[in-house]
């Protein structure tokens, strides 16, 4: 709450006296458009609004993080790093990681990927109970790599996932935890010019696909 009441102050602080400014001069020549200083009280308005852009500029580049440095790694080393972080939550909660059998892709993949992907086990995970499986694809696509995490326990996603829209009824299926974690995921793989998409399983359960590029 203290640092939400400081940002504020800063905002109030650093626009309200070119908004002020603009204000009365916009009155001035409102009051009186033929007066010979109306060219003045324009000239002030520009400059207040250009000052105000200024302002605003740079209190976006205080308040914004700089992006994280990326990396690219192997198809094989990215997935081993996702899989070796929740191989021992997968066991102790009683939970079969169904790996890839199969030969990985080629190629490399950007640490974005490796966000994605432990987001999503960590989502499959908490919504399997014991007993239940998680089954784990890579194939190689047109553009990139294709990574495919089908969890039969997890309800279909009833709307799009560049929503964070909380479910509408307490009683839903499918939780405000489970959107957010999906549109949070969908942001960063569209940001990497990747994809998410969630789609239903029959007859149960859900896909999730993530699609990211590779070199």
């Amino acid at each position: 709450m203290a640092v939400t009441s400081r940002v504020a102050s800063m905002i109030g602080h650093l626009i309200g006296t070119p908004l002020n400014v603009i204000a009365g001069r916009a009155a001035m020549i409102r009051s009186n458009p033929n007066d010979e200083t109306a060219v003045e009280n324009a000239r002030r308005i520009e400059e207040q609004v250009d000052r105000l852009a200024q302002q605003i500029r740079r209190l976006i580049e205080y308040l914004t993080a700089p992006d994280p440095a990326v990396e690219s790694r192997s198809v094989a080393e990215m997935l081993e790093d996702a899989l070796g972080l929740y191989r021992p939550l997968a066991e102790r909660r009683g939970v079969r990681l169904n790996e890839p059998s199969a030969a990985l892709p080629e190629g490399t993949i950007d640490s974005t990927a490796l966000m994605v992907l432990t987001s999503l086990l960590s989502l499959s995970l908490r919504l399997t109970p014991a007993g239940g499986e998680v089954s784990i694809g890579v194939t190689q696509a047109e553009t990139g790599v294709v990574f495919d995490l089908r969890v039969p326990a997890m309800h279909p996603t009833p709307q799009r996932l560049d929503r964070l829209d909380p479910p509408e009824h307490k009683t839903a299926r499918v939780g405000a935890d489970q959107l957010q974690v999906l549109s949070v995921c969908h942001a960063i793989a569209r940001r990497a010019e990747g994809r998410l998409e969630a789609q239903a399983l029959q007859p149960t359960g859900t896909l999730l696909r993530f699609s990211c590029k590779a070199s």
